[in-house]
């Protein structure tokens, strides 16, 4: 019985030691990280800004020639975007994400999600769920969103 004891307390001991450990390989990774990483770092970041109403994430991380397609099915270029969170036609009042992913290609990779939404586009509410894509590219050896498209979840009628 004590002999099972110490044997199961030695499993847990370990098991919380690889958890730790692997705990401690994550955090090395996101801090120069892998490609992976580095997105989701944009991404959280790019969060943040859209709440706050940054502009200079956008300034800084938007491909000069930048699309996006909102869930309202506007397209907008880099300078709208940015004057959108200038003037206050896009707030955000919340972005809960769920559901992310990363795919990397070679110079390209892809982010996607699940974004529950608290917020205004020109004073008309645009809160939901939105399931999204944005699109990375590698340029000058930076991460930049070349395009963002999001479209609304629409919960069918029962």
């Amino acid at each position: 019985m004590i002999r099972r004891m110490l044997i199961w307390l030695l499993v847990l001991a370990m098991s919380g030691t690889l958890a730790f450990a692997q705990k401690a390989d994550k955090k090395s990774k996101a801090k120069g990280g892998g490609v992976e990483d580095q997105i989701m770092d944009l991404e959280n970041k790019g969060r943040e800004a859209a709440l706050k109403g940054d502009t200079s994430f956008f300034e800084q991380n938007l491909a000069d020639d930048y699309m996006g397609v909102s869930g309202l099915g506007n397209v907008v270029d880099k300078n709208q975007t940015i004057e959108d969170r200038k003037n206050g036609t896009m707030k955000y009042e919340a972005i809960d994400l769920s559901d992310q992913k990363v795919r990397v290609h070679g110079n390209a990779a892809l982010a996607t999600g699940t974004g529950n939404v608290k917020g205004t586009y020109k004073g008309q509410d645009v809160t939901g769920t939105y399931r999204y894509v944005r699109v990375y590219i590698k340029e000058g050896g930076k991460w930049k969103i070349e395009h963002f498209q999001a479209t609304r979840v629409v919960q069918p009628a029962s």
